[in-house]
């Protein structure tokens, strides 16, 4: 007896339709078994389809990215084959992973990836012949056409039943996992469809191993989805090491930046905005106060009330955060966004007076975040006033301070998903460490400290 699949009950509807509808297709295209099967011609390009399928890339999101695309598009447009018996059984078997082999992925996540690719590959195979009768011989405007309808059936079912299963999976929304992942690797992903035709030409009308050379270009292809991945990780791990930075100079504040942008990204997304644009208030929000680095000690860390030559001092600080993101090209659309986070709707902020809509709506919503996450959360100088309270001088205040279509934004969320509201977000988790708890801990163990003086 098999044990019952266990299926995360957010994603349970759409993985039993593609198990259903990915068998039902399977086994249509097997019964009976077509005549004419090349057993080698079929092993030819399963062995393809998994040596490029053991080479995944991770993109953000949990989406894996590979190039079996474009044999699996040769193995189509294969004449020799008796399809879409041919295509659809390469696209079953050659697209198991080495994951899948080590079990590292549950029953039901294998078999869905492999149906997925089946259901993807029936999809171009019907696509091809339903626009066949409309092909003359010789027309090579209509065999373009040809692959791009098929590419297009191809690529729209497997990227929908990927990122759909990913989005239901991580309960991120399904914009936002197509932003941060697919749209940046889109053009390489296209790009596969019309060498995979390529591929089946040369195969055909030269020889099976002809069709071997084109793994370089393959890999390149993989390449430059891996040199994106490696790029975006290695840009969130700067932004999380500059937003660090204020955090280890100020222990008052340990993990406010990072609250803000939750809280921020929350708003900007019920709000509806395009997840571009939430992802640059989520980093904003992670940057808002990086400009206090440029703020001496004895102002930033001062126990009382500031006198009004420290205030000027002080606010000086969005200035300064905006002159240090100024110089990156990744960084530089934050940059209005942490200038003007200060701005009172009414003009009164600083540094440059503006009002209502002139300030950046990135802006309008960091400071209400940042208020919000100020007023609920405990510091070491007093303790948290709780929600109703917050939202209270949130609104007691907007119009003069605060934006009141954001405020109305926030005290919306909150009241429909409650104190989940904020933890959805896809930027790195920070570990803090002030500067003074890294000096006490160096402190009680001289042997490091001196290891490292030498």
């Amino acid at each position: 007896m098999f044990a019952p699949l266990s299926i995360p009950s957010r994603a349970r509807l759409l993985v039993y339709s593609v198990l259903f509808a990915g068998t039902v297709i399977l086994v249509k295209v097997s019964v009976p078994v077509p005549e004419g099967v090349q057993l080698g011609r079929i092993f030819f390009w399963t062995v393809i389809t998994f040596v490029l399928a053991a080479l995944p890339v991770r993109l953000p999101g949990g989406i894996v990215a590979h190039t079996t695309t474009a044999p699996l598009i040769a193995a189509l447009f294969d004449t020799g084959l008796p399809n879409p018996f041919a295509v659809c059984w390469i696209a079953f078997v050659g697209t198991l992973e080495i994951r899948d082999l080590r079990r590292e992925l549950p029953l039901w996540g294998t078999v869905y990836n492999r149906l997925d690719y089946v259901l993807s590959s029936f999809a171009a195979w019907l696509a091809l012949r339903l626009t066949a009768q409309a092909v003359v011989p010789d027309d090579p405007l209509g065999v373009v056409a040809q692959i791009v309808i098929a590419g297009l059936a191809f690529s729209f079912v497997n990227l929908i039943l990927a990122v759909s299963l990913a989005s239901l999976r991580t309960s991120t929304p399904f914009g936002r996992i197509w932003s941060m992942t697919v749209s940046n690797v889109l053009t390489g992903l296209v790009a596969l469809v019309p060498l995979g035709w390529l591929m089946a030409e040369i195969a055909v009308k030269v020889g099976l191993w002809a069709a071997f050379l084109f793994m370089i270009p393959l890999y390149l292809a993989r390449y430059s989805f891996s040199k994106y991945a490696e790029t975006r990780e290695l840009f969130f791990g700067t932004v999380s090491a500059l937003s660090q930075a204020i955090d280890a100079k100020d222990g008052f504040t340990r993990g406010h930046a990072d609250r803000v942008s939750r809280i921020a990204g929350a708003i900007a997304r019920h709000m509806g905005l395009p997840e571009r644009q939430i992802e640059e208030i989520e980093l904003a929000g992670l940057l808002h106060d990086i400009g206090k680095i440029g703020v001496e000690d004895r102002i930033l860390m001062k126990p009382a009330r500031l006198d009004p030559d420290e205030t000027e001092l002080m606010q000086r600080h969005p200035i300064y955060g905006a002159s240090i993101l100024e110089p990156s090209t990744s960084l530089k659309p934050l940059v209005p966004l942490v200038l003007h986070h200060h701005e009172n709707f009414d003009g009164s902020g600083y540094p440059d007076g503006l009002k209502g809509d002139d300030i950046p709506l990135g802006s309008r919503i960091i400071i209400v975040a940042d208020a919000y996450e100020a007023m609920t959360s405990d510091r070491i100088y007093r303790k948290a006033i709780g929600h109703e309270r917050a939202m209270g001088q949130l609104n007691r205040y907007k119009g003069v301070q605060f934006d009141p279509q954001i405020v109305r934004a926030l005290e919306k969320l909150v009241e429909k998903r409650g104190p989940t509201a904020f933890e959805v977000s896809d930027l790195p988790p920070i570990n803090y460490e002030t500067l003074a708890e890294l000096k006490r801990r160096l402190a009680r163990d001289p042997l490091i400290r001196d290891a490292h003086a030498g």
